[in-house]
């Protein structure tokens, strides 16, 4: 396992890992894990639906349509409306920063901008050698300026373009599989943490030991 995390890293850093094929094999190996499952019919309306925004904005109108039904129906007992149309407000925010960050990964960069940056950082690196072995006759110190110098302009750039899309989710990415796995830990653990004295009464001994 840590020999292919090694392998994926290597080439992530030189840009091999950009591929189709290696990009939908790095997701299949870490899928992200939906509480409850998926039906068979939601995995139909899904594949119907056409494009990510369709999906994504059909799953919001399930979980909005679920609260409504179930507030109708009576099944969140004496909870104030305030309070349900807060649930509401919140898949709100939601979808409005998955458009924002859907914005970052659909809208690419100014393309002059792009290759005037990759056109410098190519001149830079063929140019600086003899400028820096004309300013020092030193030639080990001459390599030593050169390395650095062109390093750090093709660092520079290498981290704009990790920037530009930060949600390929490979190695040097954003990873969403762990925030999506922290957030079914959140939730399961709000399901099942509920407040003990709500459910049974702490024995007179317990509470003398814990005193």
């Amino acid at each position: 396992h840590y020999e292919n995390t090694l392998v994926i890293t290597c080439r992530s850093l030189f840009n091999y890992s950009r591929n189709a094929k290696t990009t939908t094999l790095y997701n299949a190996a870490r899928p992200f894990r939906v509480l409850g499952g998926v039906s068979d019919a939601e995995i139909q309306l899904l594949q119907n639906a056409r494009g990510p925004s369709a999906k994504v904005a059909l799953v919001s109108f399930w979980v909005q349509e679920f609260i409504a039904r179930e507030t109708m129906n009576g099944s969140v007992g004496n909870v104030s409306g305030p309070i349900i149309s807060r649930l509401t407000q919140e898949i709100s925010d939601g979808m409005l920063l998955y458009n924002q960050a859907r914005k970052i990964a659909y809208i690419p960069f100014p393309y002059p901008h792009a290759q005037l940056s990759t056109i410098s950082t190519i001149i830079i690196t063929i140019l600086v050698p003899v400028l820096m072995y004309s300013f020092d006759n030193q030639l080990v110190f001459a390599c030593f300026l050169n390395f650095f110098t062109v390093l750090c302009f093709a660092g520079v750039h290498q981290v704009a373009r990790e920037l530009e899309n930060p949600f390929k989710n490979v190695p040097n990415d954003l990873p969403l599989t762990t925030f999506q796995a922290q957030f079914n830990e959140g939730l399961i653990t709000m399901y099942a943490g509920f407040h003990p004295e709500s459910w049974w009464s702490v024995p007179a001994e317990l509470s003398l030991k814990e005193d």
